[in-house]
This record gives C-alpha cells, sequence and structure tokens, in this order.
C-alpha cells in the first residue's frame, strides 16, 4: 500500500527546524497554556499529521502508534494507558509522551522528563483523514542494495545482520528494531544508521536520527537502490536535485519517482549534481553508473559469506 503526499515546502521547512532540538524539557502533569490532557486513549484513534508531512497513528485496540518523519524515519511502538495516572501514553526514542490538546483540535505530544536526541514534544498534530503512512514488512529489506558510488549493503533480517562493502571498505554488523517509533536500524560501530523507506519499497536513505548526511566521511550516504537496479526504480529523465520553492534551506533530490531530503549542507553544482559544503564530495544519487560495481571484483567471489557475527 503506497500513498503520495505531497509537501508544503514552507511549512515543511519551518517544521523540520524544529525537529533538530536535541533537549527536551521538563513537563508536569499541569496542561500547557490552553490544552487539556488526554485522558481517552481511542480519542487520539487515526491519523494526525503536520500538513501531511510528519505523520502519527494511533491504534488502541492493538496497543501501538506509528510514527513517521517528513524525511521517511520512523517506525511502530507500544501505545497504552498508564496505570498510574491513566492517560493514553506511547515510548518514544527512550521517553514517555502523553498528549495535550487545544480547543481549535491541535494536538501537542508532551515529553516526559529531559533529554536528547529526535522528540516530538514541540511539534502540533492534527487531523487527517487523507494521509497514510507507509508500512513495509522488515523481509522487504532481504537481499542487495546500492548507491550510486558503488557502495554495497546486503541485508538479512532473519539473522538481524548485515553486510556492507564499497571499493575502499568491508564490513559487517548486527541490525535491529526497538519498537521506539524510530524503525530499522544498522548498527554501525557504536551508531544507528536509521532507514528512511521509499514509499514504493525500492529504495532507502540512511539517517543517524535525522536528516541529511549520515557520516563525515560519505559512508552510509545517498540513495540505495533494490538489487543495484537503477534503471527499474528510477525514471532519470525526471530525476533532479531542486532547492524549496520558498526557502533556500533545504535541498531534495527527486529520482523521477521518490523524493529524498538532503537537507540545508550541499549546494546544487553546475552540472545539477549536489555536493557537500564542507568536503565537496558528491552526493551519491542523480545518475546511474554504466554498470554496477561488484564486490567480488575486490573482495573475492565469497564476500557475501560472512554471516558469523
Amino acid at each position: 500500500m503506497t500513498h503520495r503526499t505531497y509537501l508544503l515546502p514552507l511549512v515543511l521547512a519551518l517544521l523540520l527546524l524544529l525537529s533538530l532540538t536535541a533537549c527536551g524539557d521538563s513537563s508536569s502533569d499541569d496542561p500547557q497554556s490552553g490544552y487539556e490532557t488526554v485522558m481517552d486513549m481511542e480519542f487520539l484513534d487515526g491519523m494526525w499529521s503536520i500538513d501531511g508531512t510528519s505523520k502519527l497513528y494511533f491504534d488502541s485496540e492493538e496497543g501501538f502508534y506509528a510514527y513517521r518523519t517528513g524525511w521517511g524515519l520512523g517506525g511502530r511502538g507500544e501505545f497504552e494507558l498508564s496505570e498510574a495516572s491513566g492517560r493514553p501514553m506511547i515510548f518514544f526514542n527512550g521517553f514517555l509522551y502523553n498528549f495535550l490538546l487545544r480547543d481549535d483540535g491541535v494536538l501537542l505530544p508532551n515529553q516526559n522528563g529531559e533529554g536528547s536526541g529526535l522528540t516530538i514534544h514541540r511539534h502540533t498534530f492534527l487531523r487527517d483523514d487523507e494521509a497514510e503512512i507507509v508500512e513495509w514488512d522488515k523481509s522487504n529489506w532481504d537481499g542487495m542494495w546500492q548507491n550510486a558510488l558503488g557502495e554495497t549493503i546486503v541485508i538479512d533480517w532473519s539473522l538481524m545482520q548485515y553486510i556492507a562493502c564499497s571499493p575502499d571498505y568491508s564490513m559487517s554488523g548486527t541490525m535491529n528494531d526497538e519498537g521506539e517509533g524510530m524503525g530499522l536500524y544498522l548498527y554501525d560501530n557504536g551508531t544507528r544508521a536509521y532507514l528512511c523507506p521509499s514509499d514504493d519499497g525500492n529504495s532507502f536513505t540512511l539517517s543517524a536520527e535525522r536528516f541529511g548526511r549520515y557520516g563525515d566521511d560519505q559512508h552510509f550516504d545517498g540513495v540505495f537502490y533494490r538489487n543495484a537496479d537503477f534503471y527499474t526504480y528510477t525514471d532519470m529523465e525526471n530525476a533532479e536535485f531542486y532547492e524549496d520553492e520558498y526557502s533556500t534551506f533545504y535541498i531534495w533530490y527527486y529520482d523521477g519517482v521518490n523524493r529524498y531530503l538532503l537537507g540545508n549542507d550541499y549546494t546544487i553544482g553546475d552540472d545539477g549534481l549536489a555536493y557537500h559544503d564542507e568536503d565537496g564530495l558528491v552526493y551519491p544519487a542523480g545518475w546511474i553508473p554504466e554498470a554496477p560495481y561488484d564486490p567480488a571484483d575486490d573482495w573475492g567471489e565469497n564476500w557475501m559469506d560472512t554471516w558469523d557475527i
């Protein structure tokens, strides 16, 4: 099941700025000014969104919620009624949230305690019957994926492991989903590389809790396509990097099928590709390699036989 939601560039730019907030604020049992605490769990059921960008879905009967950011990061988590307070709550990225409702229907997630990392307590949601969250079974990601520079990732969800290699390195690691609304991640040397899937399930980017570049050395950067089959899953005649219509803060990439957010650390060059402002490295997308990279050329025919972490 897929659903294409067209973004409102100006609104999204402002909302994404808020999403960078790293520090939570202390909260209490007293609702914030103008809001009332939501006490009815079933009242939250259904879809809420921020103008179709970030989306939050509740299912009180099944006891779960689903969350998705405007750049594709997100997953499922537990949705339950607190025995201590009687408030419906979710556990998201390490923190509990209850919910506040304003008279005009605006819903505010209310973080309990202070902390760092991706938070949702500063976002305001409205009911949205048209928005959908596209969810894929974890088995969808099994197999080989590759970006335009040849970096290759092989995933086996049944083993909760992955193998990654490029012309410069070869590595393997474990993977997991903590069930805290952040989704599936590859464990990468102490860091979580979260999968941000495309709506059609045939590509993804990797994120360290936020949009933009995953690492400082282009590691795990760019768009990864199923089986390195760029021709099947893109429409390069219509592909382009572009800036928000109303803001120069954010650069997007459209491959003719799906859109991906690069953030504000890239500049579009005269050749139409995007280059990182700090080191000038090209974003691994925007062109189709003449031939997909074959890891066997550098790492031998048995390069995928290292499922022994």
